[in-house]
């Protein structure tokens, strides 16, 4: 079942970012005869995932930081840190501000038939041939590789924050990893804030 993310709508400016990426890759001839693929069955949440953990590995876990289920071929765990299917990529390809369900056929399409030429679906190669075939499909001779890098922006979006359930690194996977402590209402004890940052470039060491 497609995770409910009704309790996330509201997203940083990361997201609006990924949806201007997706937006253009909507545009492409490709994109515009996906319909028939869509209601056919829509997405595939494996798929998208094991995409979204080639483009940022991470370790396997049954749940992500939101606490959705991970369907099980999804993580290929070659990294022992949270990885972009942990911090919710797929509930982020679902979400109707992002808009990736538009050309997710598209791109499913072109995935699969590249993941063919080695050997199995892409959810049954191994983390090489997975990798093998996100470079064929990135790479600047492809004329879909739009489509790809729309697809490729979302792991980076998740794994940033964009579906934390709190901007802390207590609550976000992707903060920890990058050793990001994330939001402080308060601020930090250890923050430059009110330091003398600059005594050659001003008389009072600020930045104004």
């Amino acid at each position: 079942m497609r995770p409910g993310i009704g309790a996330v709508d509201a997203l940083t400016r990361r997201e609006l970012i990924t949806g201007a990426a997706v937006a253009v890759a909507a545009a492409s001839p490709l994109a515009r005869g996906i319909t028939a693929a869509l209601a056919a069955g829509g997405p595939q949440d494996e798929t998208l995932g094991a995409f979204a953990d080639t483009i940022i590995p991470g370790r396997r876990v049954d749940r992500t930081d939101l606490g959705f289920a991970i369907p099980p071929r999804a993580i290929a765990g070659v990294d022992p840190d949270p990885g972009a299917v942990e911090t919710d990529v797929i509930a982020l390809y679902h979400h109707r501000l992002v808009g990736f369900d538009l050309v997710a056929g598209a791109f499913l399409a072109d995935l699969e038939t590249r993941a063919l030429r080695f050997g199995a679906p892409f959810v049954r190669l191994d983390f090489a041939r997975r990798t093998k075939v996100c470079v064929e499909g990135l790479r600047y001779g492809n004329p879909t590789r739009l489509l790809w890098e729309a697809a490729a922006a979302v792991p980076f979006a998740a794994f940033a924050g964009a579906l934390a359930p709190a901007q802390t690194a207590a609550r976000s996977g992707g903060y920890r990893t990058m050793g990001h402590p994330g939001a402080a209402p308060a601020g930090y004890a250890d923050a430059s804030y009110g330091r003398v940052l600059a005594r050659e470039r001003t008389l009072t060491g600020s930045l104004a």
